[in-house]
């Protein structure tokens, strides 16, 4: 069984501003691309952030786990094929991207990516019946650049 490195609940889990300038710096240096072709951050409304941890609470979930990707034009068109949510800009081609998984204690297993089958329905965040699977992964954010706040402490000066 792995076991988690966090020992506690998660609820005092920050960081200092300082200390997040450095992290963010330091995935900026990492990156093989000149600015402005690579991600600096994701942005997603308050909504839909509201909508997974609901959907969490619903399901028994015991927390979030934040996988990294990448889009390409082929997963973008992919997306923009689906008939709902927002679509992908193809300036986002080769961008990093962050997709949001609601975890649960499946067979004493604590944080297992927790996935339903399509055909479960359920209320969507504006009280249609929905039948898309309420755990697929949480997507399609704004991506920086594009969508930034060039006056944060975290963005850097580039």
């Amino acid at each position: 069984m792995i076991k988690r490195t966090g020992t506690k609940d998660g609820t005092d889990n920050t960081v200092p501003v300082e200390i997040a300038q450095q992290m963010t710096a330091a995935f900026r240096k990492s990156q093989n691309a000149e600015n402005g072709t690579y991600t600096k951050a994701a942005w997603f409304p308050a909504a839909q952030m509201t909508s997974l941890i609901k959907k969490m609470a619903e399901l028994g979930g015991d927390g979030i786990r934040i996988y990294f990707g990448r889009y390409t034009s082929d997963i973008i068109s992919q997306i923009n094929k689906l008939e709902y949510g927002d679509k992908i800009p193809d300036s986002y081609v080769d961008m990093n991207t962050v997709l949001l998984v609601i975890t649960k204690n499946i067979d004493g297993k604590p944080g297992t990516d927790y996935f339903v089958e399509k055909g479960y329905t359920y209320k969507s965040h504006d009280g249609k019946l929905c039948d898309t699977p309420p755990t697929d992964p949480e997507n399609r954010s704004d991506l920086c650049p594009t969508f930034c706040d060039e006056k944060s402490p975290l963005s850097g000066p580039e």
